[in-house]
């Protein structure tokens, strides 16, 4: 790889000289060359962070396109390749951006070829004297020799990462899935899937805090209900082996995992929801049972199974949910069960000796199973979920160890 960075001074390097392709190793129009859409005057790209894939498109109008990006002091590797397919490209450097908003005239890197001739995109180790706002410019060999006309037509990607290993460690970054994160908007998936972050503490401004945690990116979720009626249901016809069925307390839970999977669509948790209240049925077929299918599952899943009528959970005040733990050690057991019906009657009592009526409650499973441990301070592995009448409900099963279930 033909790279080489410089602190406080020009360095172009790009490729050797080959009999099939031009010397650009220094190259000369990145100063005299004040024309718009050119490295001294690139058309605008989208601003990127560190991890960031930035992608976009090369044309007849747009052949020199920039990124900015803040960087802090430290290496950093820097990439330019074509998107679906090979693409001879070139990158600039530039910065730091000054007060008034303008960049040095002189680049601070350049490179053609990250290996000739085996890679023709552009890769750099930048290694950052100064904390600022650096300007990427990036264009293809073809727009280079062809200036000033542009002749490529293709799409890109383009993005920095970072040597060190802690997140924020080189400038503002995003991570993907299961990557570190302080806040939502720290997280972005290569694919666009839409992700939050999940098990942050972090300190207000102004604040001393004793403690911070660093989150993790997960995917958006959603839940969702659908009440099936008597007789009836479409997951109805699903046959269950006997491992499936035994996989939850409520063995038509796994009906309506392996019918919906069946489908394209996963399912993270699956539960039931009920009124305190007694059930009212009646013979016919069409009635309503009473109870409500609760599923977990990631958003664009959730928007499939809208598609099928299954309907958005949602109230105010949100949801609330608490994880039980084993060995009967939770404190609404007054005696041992295995039924989740007698199980959410002692939750029933419980509330109400905290002067909460629930609108609804049940439990919750996760569709993976979870290693477990014989500790009875261990989570089981299941999820109750209430939904308080009012904020003053929401505010006594806080204070009860509840906490919000995640609403995207």
């Amino acid at each position: 790889m033909k790279t080489i960075t410089i602190l406080g001074a020009l360095a172009l390097v790009g490729c050797a000289a080959e009999p099939t392709k031009q010397d650009i190793s220094q190259p000369q129009f990145d100063v005299a060359d004040d024309k718009d859409d050119s490295p001294r005057k690139p058309s605008k790209g989208v601003d990127l962070r560190i991890a960031q894939l930035g992608q976009g498109t090369f044309d007849r109008t747009r052949g020199f396109i920039s990124h900015e990006v803040r960087l802090d002091a430290g290496p950093v590797d820097l990439d330019l390749v074509g998107d679906g397919q090979p693409l001879d490209t070139i990158l600039y450097v530039f910065g730091p951006r000054r007060a008034n908003g303008t960049y040095p005239a002189h680049a601070l890197a350049f490179n053609d070829d990250a290996d000739y001739p085996h890679n023709l995109g552009s890769h750099l180790v930048l290694d950052v004297a100064t904390a600022g706002t650096y300007r990427m410019v990036v264009s293809t060999y073809d727009n280079y020799v062809s200036y000033p006309s542009h002749v490529s037509v293709a799409d890109y990607r383009v993005i920095v990462k970072c040597q060190n290993p802690t997140f924020g460690g080189c400038g503002p970054a995003v991570s993907g899935i299961d990557g570190a994160c302080w806040a939502d908007d720290d997280c972005m998936a290569v694919d666009g899937a839409p992700l939050h972050c999940e098990g942050e503490v972090t300190c207000a401004p102004g604040t001393n805090c004793l403690f911070t945690r660093e989150g993790r990116c997960v995917a958006d979720v959603a839940w969702m209900t659908y009440a099936p009626v008597q007789c009836s249901s479409p997951w109805g016809a699903a046959v269950l082996t006997e491992d499936e069925e035994a996989q939850y307390p409520i063995p038509e839970l796994a009906k309506v995992v392996k019918h919906y999977a069946k489908l394209g669509i996963v399912i993270d948790e699956v539960g039931t929801l009920m009124k305190p209240d007694p059930l009212l049925t009646c013979a016919a077929c069409g009635c309503a049972r009473g109870l409500e299918i609760a599923v977990k599952l990631t958003t664009p899943m959730a928007a499939e199974l809208a598609a099928l009528g299954w309907t958005y959970s949602s109230s105010d005040p949100p949801e609330q949910a608490l994880e039980p733990a084993q060995c009967g050690s939770n404190p609404w057991q007054t005696t041992a069960t295995t039924d989740v019906y007698a199980e959410l009657e002692q939750v029933d009592s419980w509330l109400a000796a905290n002067s909460v009526m629930s609108r609804k409650r049940g439990f919750a499973w996760p569709t993976e199973p979870r290693v477990t441990c014989a500790a009875c301070s261990c989570a089981r592995g299941d999820r109750l979920l209430v939904y308080a009448p009012d904020l003053q409900a929401h505010g006594i099963l806080q204070s009860l160890g509840f906490d919000f279930l995640y609403m995207p």
